[in-house]
């Protein structure tokens, strides 16, 4: 996946030095010690179009570039995109389909299926091709 700020394109790499990153930054942390886990908290939130969960997964994502954009530079990217559905859907599939996020996204995946059949008059979240859906 990559991204284009500033007439500058990043690659935007979902492997292990993103998921070192993003546990460093977002990971769960219990009685001092940093337990990671960060992708799995984050992607219920990225499922559900928070637009900051957003933010963090781009701008850990482009950690192997040098210069790397600035938060900043990837806050104003995101209000810019003229699909913000589609790349939210984008991001999820590149995650996807990296080694280092797939088990993830497909173990939520599956909760979520099991959930849906479990409890089917809970509200629950489901992806359209194109979108994010609260589907009660």
């Amino acid at each position: 996946m990559q991204i284009e700020i500033n007439k500058k394109k990043y690659n935007c790499v979902f492997g292990v030095k993103f998921i070192r990153e993003l546990d460093k930054e977002f990971g769960l942390v219990r009685n001092g010690v940093n337990l990671g886990m960060a992708l799995t908290t984050s992607l219920p939130q990225l499922l559900s179009g928070n637009i900051d969960t957003l933010s963090n997964i781009i701008y850990t994502s482009t950690i192997t570039e040098n210069p790397r954009p600035s938060k900043d530079e990837v806050d104003d990217f995101l209000d810019n995109v003229k699909d913000i559905e589609a790349f939210f859907d984008e991001t999820i599939e590149s995650l996807e389909e990296s080694n280092a996020g797939k088990l993830a996204v497909r173990a939520l995946k599956e909760e979520l299926k099991t959930s849906d059949t479990e409890n089917p008059t809970q509200p629950k979240l489901t992806r359209t091709s194109s979108s994010i859906v609260s589907d009660i």
